[in-house]
């Protein structure tokens, strides 16, 4: 190879090779919270999640695949309260790498910014699957959202202190679009303000809170626990009563409950995702809510 060639290797081989050092490499559990990490790093960073969007986060499979990403990686971001607690404790423990063991730069709990609802620390097994530290599905709520993104942007910085400046540029540019679409969210659902919803699990439930919705009940007996008939004849009566108005679902979830119970009552049944990449639709988390809320104010008309 000629000496200028191979000059001009070496150059761009090292070139090609800080840069690559130079990003930060993220996974994150759900792709909620990679669409707010992109936002935020940018291209100063690599994002890979998890969960996908189609997927119930309760119930991931920590795959070999999984624990060859998550060791290669200089961030893991999670949402906690428990969410993830049936598998990313294993892939942590064995990726091998002591920097993202909780506790460790490397390993970052979003809800640490957000104060929960729905904390029970007294629970047992006869209450179904229940989260005694809190709802963990506050990325619903996008007012949460801003204090989870300033945390994220924080960790960042604290791991790439050169490329801080944007990070904070980009945060800012996230919460100011944020808020923009807060305004027009809470406009678009202030005349449905404490109308009364069935929900089916309790991922809904900062979203309702959020909107100021009556939430009147679930499809589940129990966190958890499938839809049972008994169940069922009573959310009817409880529908009929209380004049509920939409009966939401995840869409991952079975909707012949659901279309029993508006069947045998008023209410309209409302599927939506339930996390981003849910469907074509949501691909990021602005859009995702977009949906999210175009969905519920179609059906609430």
């Amino acid at each position: 190879m000629p000496i200028k060639l191979l000059i001009l290797v070496c150059v761009l081989g090292g070139f090609i090779t800080r840069s690559a050092l130079a990003n930060l490499r993220v996974v994150t559990t759900t792709e909620d919270l990679a669409s707010i990490t992109k936002a935020i790093g940018g291209e100063f960073i690599s994002v890979s999640s998890i969960a996908k969007g189609t997927q119930d986060p309760h119930y991931v499979e920590a795959k070999p695949s999984f624990l060859v990403l998550v060791s290669r990686a200089d961030l893991v971001i999670s949402i906690g309260l428990e969410l993830e607690s049936g598998w990313l404790p294993l892939l942590l423990r064995g990726a091998r790498q002591p920097k993202l063991l909780p506790g460790e730069p490397g390993c970052l709990s979003v809800s640490e910014a957000i104060i929960p609802i729905e904390i029970r620390p007294q629970v047992d097994r006869s209450d179904g699957d229940i989260h005694p530290l809190g709802n963990p599905h506050f990325m619903a709520d996008p007012q949460r959202v801003i204090l989870v993104a300033e945390l994220i942007s924080k960790r960042l910085s604290e791991l790439d202190p050169t490329q801080a400046k944007n990070f904070k540029q980009n945060l800012e540019g996230f919460k100011l679009k944020l808020l923009n679409k807060i305004a027009a969210w809470k406009q678009k659902m202030a005349p449905f303000k404490g109308i009364k919803v069935i929900g089916y699990h309790m991922t809904f439930n900062y979203l309702f809170k959020f909107f100021d919705f009556d939430v009147v009940g679930f499809l589940e007996p129990k966190p958890g626990i499938s839809p049972t008939a008994q169940h069922i004849l009573k959310l009817i009566e409880t529908a009929k009563i209380k004049n509920v108005k939409i009966i939401v679902i995840e869409n991952f979830f079975d909707p012949k409950p659901g279309v029993t119970l508006v069947e045998k009552t008023k209410a309209k049944l409302v599927i939506i995702p339930a996390y981003v990449g849910g469907d074509d639709s949501s691909q990021n988390y602005f859009d995702w809510m977009d949906t999210v809320v175009n969905n519920l104010e179609m059906n609430l008309r």
